[in-house]
């Protein structure tokens, strides 16, 4: 115990005189935390700049006009003649969505033949398309089905069995668990636990690399080589200690800044982020021992936990991906932790539900860190070897 105690301030020590770490572990992570979250603070996209051609300028065109500026997800700002203005919006990234409204609209509506009303979204940025071309569908299918009543009624048919032809079946909607689709409640926690991640595999790896590097690890071991476990405990305690202050100052603070909660429990959330950091540190642990310098260790870092975001499955479901992909994520703990940890903050599931996963990080945490050990202490052998005896004070 005496040899923990002493790696644990060995390393508070170290820490305290390196200003990368000190800005890695104290500063980086906060002014990270605050902006990626203010980014989506807002939660949902309102007020997007639509334009309307309206060649039609009667009551029922312009009625349509007012229905699309109703919604709160768009605002017209642009009346166009012709569609090369809008083509020029489009390609100044001015209006998501375009409406032309063609001539004799209204006189066809009223004949009952056959009119079309063209609807141009712009794309290019997939969630602002994707909500436009909802938007559109909902109001001009719900623009359609009103002229279809009116039709049926004047035509001598009754109220209700004009109801039940222009909408035959009641859709019936119970959104589950972020029902106001909040797109910071559903994507912000995400983005933060990976930049805690990528901030633990990266101490974790500088805290092996450098002692190689500045030549301090036979220090470190005064004693024989059984010590080395003693040494890989006292480091991982330390920066298990700066992330669960991380975990604690993102969920009981900064979550409740932001207006996000974790429904289950907070305190469940802890202990699942702590097992999430001890694999993360691990994971850098197993990269500092096997790519050997600090250069290489960095590149290995960024290498793993830069796309990790991506393939952890919290945006794009891990069932969509190639089975090979599918399988080699499962070993990065950030897979495993956001699957786990959006069932305890959104879902309100207990242990039943994320107790697999408890069990899979901890296990990820365990197998890197004796890896690292066994790697470590190989390095360390031939070091030894090496030197003939002679011991590296740094």
């Amino acid at each position: 115990m005496k040899k923990i105690l002493h790696i644990i301030t060995r390393e508070l020590k170290y820490i305290s005189k390196s200003r990368l770490l000190v800005f890695a572990l104290l500063v980086f992570p906060i002014l990270d935390i605050l902006l990626l979250g203010g980014i989506y603070m807002s939660g949902t996209l309102t007020k997007l700049p639509i334009a309307v051609i309206d060649n039609d300028n009667t009551k029922i065109s312009r009625n349509i006009v007012r229905y699309f500026n109703a919604s709160p997800d768009m605002q017209l700002n642009y009346r166009l003649s012709n569609v090369n203005e809008l083509h020029d919006l489009f390609n100044n990234q001015k209006a998501v969505l375009g409406l032309y409204i063609p001539k004799y609209t209204q006189q066809n509506i009223k004949r009952q033949k056959p009119t079309s009303i063209t609807v141009f979204i712009n794309s290019s940025n997939y969630i602002m398309g994707n909500m436009m071309d909802l938007d559109a569908t909902t109001i001009l299918s719900t623009i359609g089905a009103g002229v279809k009543y009116k039709t049926l009624t004047k035509k001598g048919g009754h109220p209700k069995q004009a109801i039940d032809l222009v909408q035959p079946v009641q859709i019936n909607q119970a959104k589950l668990f972020n029902p106001s689709l909040n797109y910071n409640f559903y994507l912000t926690p995400g983005i933060w636990l990976s930049v805690l991640h990528q901030l633990l595999i990266l101490v974790g790896a500088l805290a092996i690399s450098s002692e190689f590097d500045l030549r301090t690890i036979m220090l470190m071991l005064r004693v024989p080589r059984k010590s080395l476990f003693k040494a890989l405990v006292g480091k991982m305690i330390v920066y298990c200690l700066f992330a669960f202050l991380h975990f604690a100052f993102l969920y009981f603070i900064i979550f409740p800044i932001f207006h996000i909660h974790i429904v289950y429990s907070k305190l469940a959330a802890m202990g699942l982020s702590l097992c999430f950091a001890f694999a993360s540190i691990s994971l850098g642990f197993f990269l500092a021992s096997l790519l050997k310098t600090r250069m290489n260790t960095l590149k290995g870092c960024l290498l793993i936990s830069a796309p990790a975001f991506l393939l952890s499955g919290y945006t794009w479901s891990l069932d969509q991906m190639p089975k090979v992909i599918k399988t080699v994520v499962q070993v990065i703990p950030l897979t495993p932790f956001l699957e786990v940890f959006r069932k305890i903050y959104q879902q309100n599931l207990g242990i039943e539900f994320t107790l697999y996963y408890l069990i899979q990080l901890i296990g990820i945490g365990i197998t890197y860190f004796y890896f690292s050990y066994c790697i470590i202490s190989m390095r360390i052998y031939f070091l030894r070897k090496g030197s003939k005896g002679i011991l590296f004070t740094g």
